[in-house]
């Protein structure tokens, strides 16, 4: 069975999405390519996500559980910082806020996918403390026969690369290889729908010969009686 699957990052604009399965994988090194993107149709609301209450959530549960390893880190608290260091860090402290909220949206608007923990590099700032400057997160979906399911999850992974207040280049790549699973999706749903609409009509043109078969054998049958 095929997996889909996105890397979305906000700082990390690399092309390391990659689908596995059969479909051409094309590299989108020309903005233009980006256009569109962020128009949707109605069936794609769910795409119009934004930083949600839960990525804030995860935002903070995350920033707790990280600040046992500040306190283990380079303690500097007792040095005079300099007016550009005092800067530096308060520069550093919004990074850090920003690719964390960022990341975290991702992952909250990918309820029923697979998702990596968000993977941040840091930077040591000059009060010792480490701040992430750069993350990625890793969403999936194995591929299914069902291409109801497919068209789910591939609107899903699309909500998900899109879900920040402001996508990275990279976000809308994602998105738009999802748009691509849905429109294939969508396009087995309508072959399916079609095959389904011609067998019900082959049933029916089929009974018709045989009912009118039938009356004509008894029209013989009776026409033999006199």
């Amino acid at each position: 069975m095929n997996s889909i699957v996105g890397v979305i990052s906000n700082y990390q604009a690399v092309d390391n999405f990659y689908i596995r399965n059969s479909l051409k994988i094309e590299a989108y090194n020309n903005s233009n390519n980006l256009q569109g993107v962020s128009s949707y149709s109605e069936d794609d609301e769910a795409a119009r996500a934004s930083i949600s209450s839960k990525a804030l959530e995860l935002y903070n549960a995350e920033q707790n559980s990280n600040s046992n390893s500040n306190e283990q880190a380079l303690d500097n608290s007792n040095k005079e910082l300099t007016q550009q260091e005092k800067q530096e860090v308060a520069k550093l402290k919004a990074t850090d806020a920003e690719v964390k909220a960022h990341e975290n949206a991702h992952k909250a608007a990918a309820a029923g996918l697979r998702t990596s923990a968000p993977n941040y590099e840091y930077e040591t700032g000059p009060d010792g403390k480490k701040y992430a400057v750069a993350g990625d997160v890793n969403i999936s979906y194995q591929t299914s026969s069902d291409p109801e399911v497919n068209l789910k999850n591939a609107q899903q992974l699309k909500a998900a690369a899109l879900a920040p207040a402001e996508p990275s280049s990279q976000d809308r790549k994602v998105a738009m290889k999802a748009e691509r699973e849905i429109a294939k999706a969508r396009q087995e749903i309508q072959d399916e729908k079609q095959k389904t609409e011609e067998k019900s009509e082959a049933n029916k043109n089929s009974l018709n010969i045989q009912n009118q078969t039938s009356e004509e054998t008894e029209i013989k049958n009776e026409t033999s009686e006199i």
